[in-house]
């Protein structure tokens, strides 16, 4: 109620306001102006991207210090509803509705001949996501990753600002770090009392603001292990088109205080930043709203859209190339176990 009062009123809302001066630097970089706005709520739904206009993202991660065997890297990820799926003409989907999407990925882990893959929508989150992305120094699944990091879970329903929620779930490697001691790196009997089971997200609307005449919202989001300051924990800030219901620009920050293998052959921490860019000139991304593309980019987001809308040769050649499991005796042949033979079948 009182959120409501103060908009009525025409007064910003004090999370608005503070984070402000801070989303004015990082636009900046893309010479976009940003006022604050004073509504209370917003609609805080995705929208799936229609194959009158697909989406592209380019996806830059990098390690401070540099990890060995790892450099910083700019990857392009392109998404659409697939064919197959009924997309709504416009809005989000509805309540527990989940559209199925074609992928092409290209970068690191795949940058020679990018991949394919299948994923989904709803009006909540985009999948699959990884359980370990908001932990880990290095990137093991991009694409994965790239849906846990660029597509916070959203509650699908209005959304008061100032409100938080339980984003995705964190889970598997990164629950170890929880029952390990952040100062002597100890476990077992001494720290018995630790529960070895970390948070989820939490996600928070910190404001509505306007660029371009386009309303965004502003979500952030924390976790971390349970030894805040000490062990891992990683914060992102995630910029969305609430008309449009897609990320128009996320960056995180991932601490990891554990030590790691470095470039320069020592281990220690590191941080690494992972920052997503909407790519195309679709409504709600970063051209949209007034942002000159870099010529890269736009060559980046035009070949993997390309490749993304003739995606079934994509599949068709991933088949070809696929070699068949070699047959090896007997569970690769459909010669009996048992020999034949007068006792046999």
């Amino acid at each position: 109620m009182i959120g409501l009062a103060s908009a009525a009123c025409g007064e910003i809302p004090t999370s608005a306001s503070v984070a402000l001066e801070d989303l004015r630097v990082d636009l900046a970089t893309y010479d976009l102006s940003v006022e604050a706005e004073p509504e209370a709520v917003a609609l805080l739904a995705w929208q799936v991207p229609r194959a009158a206009c697909p989406h592209a993202y380019r996806v830059s991660s990098s390690v401070d210090p540099p990890l060995l065997h790892e450099a910083a890297s700019l990857s392009t990820l392109a998404l659409v509803a697939a064919a197959s799926t009924s997309p709504p003409a416009q809005g989000p989907t509805g309540p527990g509705e989940v559209v199925e999407l074609d992928v092409y990925y290209r970068g690191l882990r795949a940058e020679k001949r990018g991949l394919v893959r299948e994923g989904h929508a709803s009006a909540e989150f985009l999948g699959p996501a990884s359980p370990t992305a908001a932990c880990m120094a290095r990137t093991w699944d991009p694409v994965e990753d790239a849906f846990t990091l660029g597509w916070p879970r959203l509650p699908g329903r209005l959304t008061a600002v100032g409100e938080s929620w339980t984003g995705l779930r964190v889970e598997g490697k990164c629950n170890a770090s929880a029952c390990v001691d952040p100062l002597t790196g100890a476990g077992g009997p001494d720290s018995h009392q630790r529960p070895c089971v970390t948070m989820s997200w939490r996600e928070t609307l910190v404001g509505v603001y306007e660029v371009a005449g386009q309303r965004l919202a502003l979500v952030t989001s924390h976790w971390d292990d349970g030894h805040a300051g000490l062990g891992q924990e990683s914060n992102r800030t995630t910029l969305l088109s609430i008309d449009d219901g897609r990320p128009v620009w996320s960056k995180t920050t991932l601490e990891h205080r554990f030590p790691e293998l470095r470039i320069d052959n020592t281990f220690g921490p590191v941080t690494r930043t992972w920052v997503l860019e909407s790519a195309d000139t679709c409504p709600g991304s970063l051209a949209a709203l007034g942002f000159t593309r870099r010529p890269d980019d736009v060559a980046e987001a035009t070949a993997a859209l390309a490749e993304l809308a003739d995606i079934e040769a994509l599949r068709e050649r991933e088949r070809r190339t696929t070699r068949p499991r070699e047959s090896t005796e007997p569970f690769g042949s459909a010669e009996p176990l048992v020999p034949e033979g007068p006792e046999g079948p």
